[in-house]
């Protein structure tokens, strides 16, 4: 009979999860949230950094490519994945990064220290044997002043989940072939969405998870979300308990706007905080429950840092950091006087007021992706507005705080080096440039740790944007590739279209574009 192990491993072995970057795991993030309540993160440049389940290594070679000074390990329990992973990085030519097939339990003080430990999409799906294993490394392995992340399935969300996963499980337990056991499981979620009692809280339930099963999600996910042979949930008290016997102390969630119970309204904010006594698990624990919270990215620090934490935003701290915020610049109204105006930041609703404020949004929108620094954000509003006033400086400061609590902005240690404006002779990160020249459909992961999807024209872009091609020579790249037939341009007919001006016309403008959108989706850098 096939042990725990080797059942794991079988089911990733025979539907790979497939693996990209995720953005609340990249280190830089890390270190921002670890800066952001007082800590003093290890730098992101050379840092070492151990996940645990890399899978094929889609998330953290993307992180060695832009850090050849850093030092990165992945450990996986699939070889299927591990060894797409390690031909991945012979054909990148990456000798920073060591990908290992092995159990997360089999790790021990030998491996080394790390400044930054990922263990995403792991925790809830392992035996308790292998969860307790994953914070013995998070305590033995990781530096003094290192960062964990931790990410899991969390009561009271999966409560209700549970019972989907259960009965999906019932009806596919006589199906071996993975393919078979989710068909049957989907028949079975569709016959509950469908018979259930439409005021029930079953069909409430089942009715919010309706997308998930619509095809909006991949066939790998579902599996391993809802058919694998672990999937134990649990509550943050309950985490973050466990955590402690390893001594490892909570520090945050990586979605950081979660936190703040004020984001819930004052007549919740008020009693709450009288209840949890600046206990700030506790705190979130409660807010889970008026959420239904349902999956969770904690991030762990020793516990020797525990005292240095700071939850409470303080100017000094805020002024540190870099910030970024997608706001479309000519949306803000600039008045002479404090009109308040109502934006939409990142999904957030949020009311402005104040020329400093709405000049400082509208120079974020136009740096953006890239990000700005407090010291350069109010020196830009001064020239623009032509003034100055003393409290300029903490103006800007409690604008981010405010923007940093609702979620509406991305923040960094370090500024990210994102082009101001498409060059002449436009330079693409190196490697977005290999992803592609590696594989011309593939997708590639940008600046902020995000998995980005490329049209035609923008792949036929990426290898040549080296810094050494002019626009002109990148339209005369595309009409080759157009002559090839590996795209073609077309009247609004639907007809191919062949006249020679008019393809010249179509190519700069589609290389127009996709230049600006290779911007915009932070693909794009400065030329050293």
């Amino acid at each position: 009979m096939a042990g725990t192990k080797d059942i794991v491993e079988q089911a990733y072995d025979a539907t790979p999860y497939t693996s990209h970057p995720f953005k609340a795991t990249a280190p830089e993030h890390l270190a921002a949230v670890a800066a952001l309540f007082n800590l003093t993160p290890p730098r992101t440049d050379n840092a070492r950094v151990l996940e645990l389940g890399c899978a094929a290594g889609g998330n953290l070679i993307p992180h060695a490519q832009r850090h050849p000074d850093g030092r990165y390990v992945g450990v996986d329990l699939s070889k299927v994945q591990i060894d797409a992973g390690q031909q991945r990085l012979t054909a990148l030519g990456l000798n920073n990064i060591g990908l290992h097939h092995m159990s997360l339990s089999d790790i021990g003080p030998a491996l080394g220290q790390f400044d930054y430990i990922i263990c995403h999409g792991v925790y809830s799906w392992v035996s308790p044997q292998v969860q307790d294993a994953i914070l013995r490394v998070c305590a033995e392995n990781l530096a003094a002043d290192g960062i964990a992340i931790i990410s899991y399935n969390t009561y009271p969300g999966w409560k209700f989940k549970e019972v989907v996963r259960e009965a999906m499980l019932f009806r596919g337990k006589n199906h071996e072939k993975p393919e078979d056991k989710l068909a049957h499981a989907r028949g079975m979620f569709n016959f509950m969405h469908e018979m259930s009692s439409k005021g029930s809280v079953l069909h409430q339930v089942l009715e919010q998870h309706a997308d998930t099963f619509s095809g909006k999600f991949d066939d790998y996910y579902l599996q391993h979300e809802y058919l694998e042979p672990y999937n134990a949930p649990c509550y943050l008290s309950e985490f973050t308990a466990r955590a402690q016997q390893r001594k490892l102390s909570y520090l945050a969630d990586a979605e950081t706007q979660s936190m703040f119970v004020s984001n819930l309204g004052s007549n919740i904010a008020e009693p709450l905080l009288r209840e949890c006594e600046n206990d700030q698990v506790v705190l979130e624990q409660y807010m889970d429950f008026l959420r239904n919270r349902q999956f969770r990215h904690t991030l762990l620090v020793h516990a020797e840092q525990q005292s240095r934490i700071r939850y409470l935003l303080n100017s000094a701290r805020l002024a540190l950091l870099h910030y970024a915020c997608a706001v479309d610049s000519g949306a803000v109204a600039i008045t002479q006087d404090d009109t308040e105006q109502a934006l939409t930041l990142n999904g957030q609703q949020l009311v402005i007021k104040g020329r400093v404020n709405k000049v400082a949004l509208q120079l974020l929108g136009e740096r953006f992706p890239g990000t700005m620094h407090v010291p350069e954000l109010v020196s830009a509003i001064r020239q623009r507005l032509q003034q100055r006033q003393d409290s300029d400086t903490e103006t800007v400061i409690q604008l981010m705080e405010v923007l940093v609590i609702r979620g509406a902005v991305d923040y960094r240690v370090q500024p990210l080096d994102v082009a101001p404006a498409v060059s002449e002779q436009p330079l693409a990160l190196a490697s977005a440039r290999a992803d592609l020249s590696l594989d011309p459909n593939a997708d590639t992961t940008n600046l902020w740790h995000q998995r980005i999807n490329l049209n035609i024209i923008e792949k036929v872009l990426l290898p040549k944007l080296d810094g050494n091609h002019t626009q002109e020579q990148l339209i005369e790249h595309v009409l080759q590739k157009e002559q090839q037939h590996m795209l073609e341009f077309k009247h609004k007919d639907g007809h191919r279209l062949t006249d020679p001006q008019a393809l010249l016309e179509a190519a700069a403008e589609h290389v127009a574009n996709a230049l600006r959108a290779l911007r915009y989706n932070a693909l794009l850098i400065n030329p050293r």
